[in-house]
């Protein structure tokens, strides 16, 4: 086990059943682990579905990994889960009990593949909750990850679960792809609309994208947005008109 790559390894064998229960993969559809680690969610996943690949970015854990199911047809791939393309011909869902310092770009990484039917990761309860936050919590990443994927709240996993203890609780979502086709443009617009989260759209909308007073109220006038609201208070439609505008009259 190596401290510098986050890993916190799950220790009850029936909150890894819970898991894979509230995950609701369908039989006949591939499952792609991400960091099996020592086998917890594996020992659940590997007699239930018939196709099953693992990926694993500790070098150190492949070798008692295929010593531990060598009696199965199982395919063991050691890489980075950052940067990873999937090759399968077919859809995959996608499981993992992700390193808190690599969840984000992880979770961006696999939204992106068109191979991907569904994705069930626990990531740190505080980046869950972003994920699935709703009216009047939202962030950056909620408006992101829900812009391209529906969300679901699965289970809460207290931190003594884990092998070392980590300072924090956990959160297991599921995310749904909509889309893969992800607009950078559109991303980095939402990045300036929160350049200043606690301050009023109009003010973090205008320092974010370099607008002026009136150039903002114009946006806003055009978007049906009301200029007092801050920025986690917009919901999901509110931020696509935002950006449909922008693009439309980025020359106010």
């Amino acid at each position: 086990m190596k401290k510098k790559l986050g890993q916190n390894f799950l220790r009850n064998p029936e909150i890894s059943e819970k898991i894979v229960e509230l995950s609701r993969f369908e039989n006949d559809i591939g499952v792609f682990e991400i960091g099996p680690g020592d086998g917890a969610l594996t020992d659940i996943l590997i007699d239930r579905f018939k196709n099953l690949t693992l990926l694993e970015f500790d070098s150190d854990l492949i070798i008692p990994l295929k010593n531990r199911y060598k009696k199965y047809t199982i395919n063991i791939i050691n890489d980075d889960a950052r940067t990873y393309k999937i090759k399968s011909r077919t859809s995959l869902n996608v499981i993992g009990n992700l390193p808190y310092y690599a969840s984000n770009v992880i979770i961006r990484n696999f939204m992106t593949q068109d191979k991907v039917n569904s994705m069930v990761f626990t990531v740190q309860k505080e980046v869950g909750e972003q994920i699935v936050a709703g009216p009047g919590k939202k962030s950056f990443l909620s408006l992101f990850i829900q812009s391209f994927c529906n969300v679901e709240k699965l289970l809460i996993i207290k931190n003594h679960e884990f092998y070392p203890i980590p300072k924090v609780d956990s959160m297991t979502v599921k995310l749904t792809p909509i889309s893969n086709n992800i607009d950078n443009n559109y991303v980095e617009f939402l990045k300036k609309g929160f350049s200043n989260p606690r301050k009023k759209i109009s003010n973090s909308l205008g320092m974010g994208l370099n607008l002026n007073s009136k150039e903002v109220k114009t946006l806003l006038d055009l978007s049906n947005v009301e200029e007092n609201l801050r920025p986690q208070h917009l919901d999901l439609d509110n931020w696509k008109s935002l950006f449909k505008n922008y693009q439309k009259y980025d020359q106010i």
